[in-house]
């Protein structure tokens, strides 16, 4: 789990990607770059990464092996967003 969004394609307002000029502030590049070259050397492995931050909820399937949830949120408002089944 993280807050923010480890990548730029699942930081989302009003259903797009965050635009460029906020997007560093929705988004942490880092930490992404850092989760993709993990899973490209575990290709055996799984990762699930729940964020949020953006307000805006969608998935995104980085690589096989590296599935984002990122939630959505709204002020006063919290929600469930899904169950997740364990295997």
């Amino acid at each position: 789990m993280t807050h923010v969004p480890p990548f730029r394609e699942a930081a989302w307002y009003k259903g797009k990607v965050s635009g460029d000029d906020f997007l560093p502030y929705f988004a942490c590049k880092l930490v992404g770059d850092v989760l993709r070259k993990v899973m490209e050397s575990k290709p055996q492995s799984r990762l699930l990464v729940l964020c949020g931050h953006t307000h805006g909820g969608g998935e995104l399937q980085v690589l096989d092996n590296l599935h984002v949830l990122t939630g959505e949120a709204r002020y006063q408002n919290p929600v469930v967003q899904r169950v997740l089944e364990v295997e």
